[in-house]
């Protein structure tokens, strides 16, 4: 794929980040729900959506500009550096997780623990598929 359509995609992806932002704030409000969840991801939504179009905006001022961040984007080093981070904050959730569990399970909070532990569940769940799905790929 050519890296400015990616570039576009990305800023499209931006532009319904902050426009589902939006709408998530406006719900909250004309819904006057008294859980604030929505309200405040709608705003969190809405804050990376706008700064994912503002680094866009800087990215594609000028050619030059594009053909760095298209070096850095490639380069082996960076990704070998984010495939190590990814991989150490999947184990440091599982980590955190397991613990949690455990220790709610201990204090006799077994609702709580089951909570913790769907999120945990799902996530391997997702991780072995999109294994799978690679493993079949490559």
């Amino acid at each position: 794929m050519d890296y400015k359509k990616k570039l576009q995609q990305r800023l499209y992806v931006a532009y319904a980040e902050v426009a589902i932002g939006i709408l998530l704030i406006a719900g909250a409000f004309i819904f006057k729900l008294d859980n604030y969840f929505f309200s405040s991801f709608g705003l969190c939504l809405a804050i990376v959506g706008a700064a994912r179009v503002r680094k866009h905006r800087l990215i594609t001022r000028d050619e030059e500009t594009i053909r760095k961040q298209m070096i850095i984007e490639t380069d082996e080093r960076n990704l070998a550096i984010a495939d190590k981070a990814r991989s150490i904050c999947f184990i440091l959730y599982f980590l955190g997780s397991g613990i949690a569990v455990i220790v709610l399970s201990i204090l006799g909070m077994h609702q709580e623990a089951a909570w913790v532990s769907y999120p945990m569940m799902l996530m391997l769940a997702v991780y072995f598929i999109a294994y799978w799905v690679m493993q079949k790929r490559i």
